[in-house]
């Protein structure tokens, strides 16, 4: 199969051997930069493009994961923000790839009027897929959650870099060994003067992302820490920190307790509670 690469196609699959889209009649590209054979959509990025997993056939048809950014409505602030925001994606995974929890970026560049963010597929499943399988974790799951992940927002933090997205989404386990992966640097920041104090453009997941980053685009290294323990509460509990906002905004967080199943040991208690 060959995939289109028109990120409005609504049926993207076609057979082999075809120059066309039998569904929206684009042109159909076999391989990206004559090195990456598309396969599939992973997922839509929000009118901007897609995500499609993919084959590089430079390194014995390893998968890869193709982000694709193609610039509608030219020349509109938020064109010019979503462009901005991936050569920064770019920018981070190439800066901070060396750590075997975050994908390596393999490859940025412009074909056909679109840009492409190449990088390293990670085999496994978010951790939202996976609280939807088993609907909750256990104290000692969590535990081992945050002994995972502390040390790569560390590592990134150390690299002057706020995420600014953790969430069960942005968290990948390994097929294989089961260790987790962060994903998805596409919101994340350089740590700088300006993002600390300066009112900014406000990304992040209401819910998961602190109040002042989402009412006044402020972010700190703690931010990612609220995100981590909103991620945590969510794993232990089953409740959506979304959800959550929805309903009464960040009332949830003064009494997060309240949800709880059983109490938590009282070393885990306060370490959440500190997240939070």
């Amino acid at each position: 199969m060959i995939c289109c690469l028109n990120p409005d196609c609504s049926n993207p699959l076609n057979p082999n051997g075809k120059k066309f889209c039998q569904s929206c009649s684009t042109p159909l590209v076999s391989l990206l930069r004559n090195r990456f054979r598309v396969i599939r959509v992973l997922s839509d990025e929000g009118g901007f493009g897609r995500t499609y997993l993919s084959e590089d056939v430079d390194k014995l048809n390893e998968r890869c994961v193709i982000k694709q950014l193609a610039p509608k409505f030219q020349g509109t602030w938020s064109q010019k923000k979503a462009m901005e925001l991936f050569a920064e994606e770019a920018q981070r995974l190439q800066d901070l790839g060396e750590h075997t929890q975050i994908p390596t970026l393999i490859a940025y560049f412009e074909q056909d009027g679109c840009l492409y963010l190449v990088q390293q597929f990670i085999n496994g499943e978010n951790l939202l897929k996976e609280l939807q399988q088993r609907k909750a974790y256990n104290p000692r799951e969590i535990q081992s959650i945050l002994l995972d992940l502390l040390p790569i927002l560390k590592f990134i933090h150390d690299r002057k870099v706020i995420h600014r997205d953790i969430k069960p989404e942005n968290i990948i386990r390994h097929k294989g060994d089961g260790r987790l992966s962060l994903i998805d640097f596409g919101s994340s920041k350089q740590f700088t003067a300006k993002v600390q104090q300066k009112t900014g453009t406000s990304i992040g997941s209401h819910g998961y992302s602190p109040l002042e980053q989402i009412r006044d685009g402020k972010a700190f290294p703690a931010s990612d820490l609220f995100g981590l323990g909103a991620t945590c509460f969510h794993l232990l509990t089953g409740n959506s920190p979304f959800q959550l906002w929805m309903e009464s905004g960040y009332a949830w967080v003064n009494n997060w307790r309240a949800y709880l199943r059983s109490p938590l040991n009282p070393e885990l208690d306060f370490v959440i509670d500190k997240l939070l």
